[in-house]
């Protein structure tokens, strides 16, 4: 079975798919493992977002590798996960203290994270926030970029409570601000690609239990893990 793909809603504040109820894009998710919904986002605040992340890199201090602190920090991911046991070179920018940023972040940042959060909580009848609840569960942006040059992410999964379904949104442009990479997802025993149906704007919803990869970004180019160039993307897990 193919890829679903809606349109959003428009003429709403709050993100929807159009021609399904919410509802039934849970259940279709959940048997189906992947959908898209398309056009949920202007480019013009997805790129002011990317840029305020790359900006906010270049002037925070680099944190090392495999770090885990419940902080706002970036760190440059490449080798082997001691976690999930695959490869992955990427550009993590981990914001789990949003409401503490400057403005000059918080605002282009919660201006996406939080139609994520609403419209991710009202999918899966959670109530994460980006405040810890009593079992110290919270709602954590993350932007991440595939570099040119060869960001990848190898086959991996993910237990699925309590996230349930992932999201990812793509920030960045394809056939401009690069040229070849995607995610790829096997489910009900099938291997998916997204490369035509996953563009800037663009929301891809996946059940979080299922096998998914990210295949090399703009392989042979010049790998420079300072340039803005690459497939950025922006998820919310939960946890």
């Amino acid at each position: 079975m193919a890829i679903e793909t809606f349109a959003a809603l428009s003429g709403t504040d709050r993100l929807r798919p159009a021609n399904i109820d919410i509802a039934d894009l849970y259940t279709h998710v959940m048997e189906n493992g992947v959908a898209v919904i398309s056009g949920c986002f202007p480019a013009a605040s997805l790129t002011r977002l990317r840029d305020t992340a790359h900006a906010w890199g270049g002037q925070t201090p680099m944190h090392p590798p495999q770090t885990y602190v419940d902080d706002n920090f970036h760190s440059i991911e490449a080798g082997i996960s001691p976690r999930q046991k695959t490869p992955h070179v990427y550009h993590a920018y981990n914001f789990y203290r949003p409401l503490e940023l400057s403005g000059d972040v918080k605002d282009p940042l919660l201006d996406v994270f939080e139609r994520l959060l609403e419209f991710q909580n009202t999918l899966t009848g959670n109530q994460a926030s980006f405040e810890p609840d009593e079992r110290g569960r919270k709602a954590r942006p993350q932007i991440i970029q595939y570099p040119s040059g060869g960001g990848m992410f190898g086959r991996h999964t993910h237990p699925l409570e309590p996230q349930r379904i992932g999201l990812i949104l793509g920030l960045s442009k394809r056939g401009y601000d690069f040229f070849s990479g995607s995610t790829h997802f096997e489910a009900n025993g099938v291997a998916h690609g997204t490369e035509d149906l996953h563009d800037q704007g663009d929301l891809l919803l996946f059940r979080f239990d299922i096998p998914h990869w990210i295949t090399a970004v703009d392989q042979g180019s010049k790998f420079d893990p300072s340039s803005v160039s690459g497939r950025w993307t922006a998820v919310l897990p939960y946890y």
